[in-house]
């Protein structure tokens, strides 16, 4: 896979681990489809790390109204809109933005839908908190992380098979230029935001990741021990 640097890979499926990958360039979100599917077909989990081009991305209950641009007026600006199949609206992607990517076997690894969605967010919350001092707070009906009543962090999750794609994205560095074409996730109340305008100056993505992915380990290790007959030994 030379699209891909390998960041951690520890363990197997006895320990509980899963590989984590980094993309070494911005990843096209056509080429990140056309892996997830290779992922699901062969059942091979991965946690991936990315950032994508400009690009809009609409959800299963995506509305026409909250596209503020035509199409072709996107196509001239280079950004594609993607139907795709998980939950929620219309997002938007773009560099500067942290992509997470947790793609596993719930039903191998016994864990529920929502379990593993608030997982995701409480990983993300405290990922941010440990880098940037930042506390975060979510809302009822509303997922997703704010800061202020301005979302800096979106969620959408997709589970075919029992087996998970989409996920979570963090806006780190950028510009949330592509977010002007869009009411993001169709709620205009708030306002998408990024760390790097909050703190005032840009945060080191490499921290974020290893956090982040740190996190997620631990969940998993927890998950795989909690199974364990009374009295077993996981070592």
């Amino acid at each position: 896979m030379d699209e891909w640097s390998l960041l951690i890979e520890v363990g197997g499926d006895d320990s509980g681990m899963i590989q984590v990958e980094v993309a070494k360039a911005v990843l096209p979100y056509a080429e990140y489809q056309a892996m997830q599917e290779k992922l699901r077909d062969e059942r091979k989990e991965l946690l991936l790390f990315c950032e994508h081009p400009p690009t809009i991305t609409g959800g299963v209950q995506w509305k026409p109204q909250n596209l503020l641009r035509g199409e072709e007026q996107l196509r001239e600006q280079g950004i594609p809109l993607v139907p795709i199949r998980r939950g929620g609206d219309l997002t938007a992607h773009e560099p500067g933005q942290l992509v997470i990517y947790p793609h596993v076997d719930l039903k191998q690894r016994n864990i529920s839908l929502s379990d593993f969605f608030r997982t995701l967010l409480e990983i993300s919350s405290d990922s941010i908190l440990q880098v940037a001092g930042l506390s975060v707070e979510t809302k009822k009906d509303y997922p997703g992380l704010y800061v202020n009543n301005r979302k800096i962090c979106a969620i959408g999750v997709e589970a075919r098979s029992f087996f998970t794609s989409s996920g979570v994205a963090i806006n780190v560095n950028n510009d949330l230029s592509t977010f002007a074409n869009i009411v993001a996730c169709g709620l205009s109340q708030f306002e998408a935001d990024s760390l790097q305008q909050i703190l005032g100056q840009p945060l080191e993505m490499d921290g974020l990741i290893a956090a982040w992915s740190g996190g997620f380990q631990a969940f998993l290790e927890g998950r795989s021990r909690s199974e364990l007959p009374s009295g077993a030994d996981n070592r």
